[in-house]
């Protein structure tokens, strides 16, 4: 038979003690022993969590990496990624003092190397939800978004309302580099700034857009009188080309006609000219013979009959005188020679198309 172990009642109670003392051991190593974790894009702020006494700095680990197994103590986990975050305005004033509404991003991030002045000096650690999330929307609405909103309101402000909206670029890179300087020697970094729009509020849109509308009509009703002006001045100066041409053409038949009666009154009266020159002609002609003949009349006289005797003589014949022609000849010559000279004859009278 096998022999029966008893255990005395002492001996039971020290091995419940120890596995008392194993089990709260394990406890209290459970709960204040950890492994702080930091995944990549995030950054930890390790402190120290003391039971009594105040929490002090350990290190900073960027992740990815950890802590390893540690006493007691705590990471506070840190996103340096950027972020990016959305304002609108509903009533910035711009150079004229006429309301804007207007959209603004940016883009920012929490400086790696600067976490531990982060977590110490900008309150990271006494957020009630330490999450990242939280803390950096905190970190922004504490010190970020008022300078960034104040900077978009002042560069707005430099522009007339109408004009804005043209000059977007410009406003952009006075909003950046006003951030930049106020966020010189902080934890945050701004990565970019954009101006999404500027527009007036509707009421003065509406405005512009019945303007721009009236402008356009009144621009096409101007078009089209411009157009109807055109086409009354190319009629009018097609008229007055036909009214021209019509006139040149009239003066040229008027001148036609004018150079040919012109040219026929000329051959008329050089007709006439030459019919009244032969005509005088004629007359001077007959004149000129009636004066010669008289003046041969008057010249002869009555040598003529005394001629037509001596002519006579020398047909008769004298039985006992030998007188003949020789017997009478000096007296012949002596007659001759006393009678004037006969008058000349007038030229002929020119043919008509000889006379100009």
């Amino acid at each position: 038979m096998t022999p029966q172990i008893s255990m005395k009642p002492i001996t039971k109670g020290i091995l419940f003690g120890l596995a008392g003392l194993l089990v709260a051991g394990s406890a209290i190593l459970y709960y204040n022993t950890s492994n702080e974790k930091v995944d990549g894009g995030y950054v930890a702020y390790v402190r120290t969590n003391p039971i009594i006494g105040v929490p002090e700095f350990r290190q900073v680990i960027k992740g990815p990496g950890g802590t390893g197994l540690v006493w007691r103590q705590q990471g506070v986990i840190i996103c340096v990624t950027p972020y990016t975050t959305e304002e609108k305005f509903d009533d910035i004033r711009a150079a004229d003092h006429l309301k804007m509404k207007a959209d603004a991003h940016l883009v920012w991030r929490i400086d790696a190397a600067k976490v531990r002045e982060f977590v110490e000096q900008y309150g990271a650690v006494t957020e009630v939800d330490p999450t990242p999330e939280a803390i950096a929307q905190d970190a922004y609405n504490s010190f970020i978004r008022q300078p960034f909103c104040s900077a978009v309101r002042t560069s707005i402000a430099k522009f007339r309302g109408l004009d804005a909206p043209g000059h977007i670029p410009e406003i952009t890179d006075m909003v950046e580099k006003e951030l930049r300087t106020a966020l010189k020697d902080t934890p945050f970094i701004v990565e970019s700034v954009t101006i999404g729009s500027t527009v007036p509020p509707e009421s003065v849109t509406a405005g512009i857009t019945k303007k721009v509308e009236a402008t356009q009509e009144y621009e096409r009703q101007a078009i089209q009188l411009e157009i109807a002006k055109r086409n009354e001045e190319i009629a009018d100066a097609e008229g007055r080309a036909k009214a021209n041409r019509m006139n040149q053409e009239a003066q040229g038949a008027l001148l036609k006609a004018k150079a040919e009666a012109d040219a026929e009154l000329y051959r008329r009266q050089q007709e006439a000219a030459a019919v009244l020159a032969m005509k005088r002609a004629e007359a001077e002609g007959m004149r000129l013979e009636a004066e010669g003949r008289k003046a041969l009349n008057d010249a002869i006289g009555d040598n003529l009959i005394r001629w037509q005797t001596v002519q006579n003589l020398e047909k008769i014949r004298f039985p006992h005188i030998n007188v003949g022609s020789e017997a009478i000849t000096p007296l012949l010559q002596a007659i001759k020679a006393a009678q004037p000279a006969p008058a000349a004859q007038p030229a002929p009278a020119p043919a008509p198309s000889e006379v100009q």
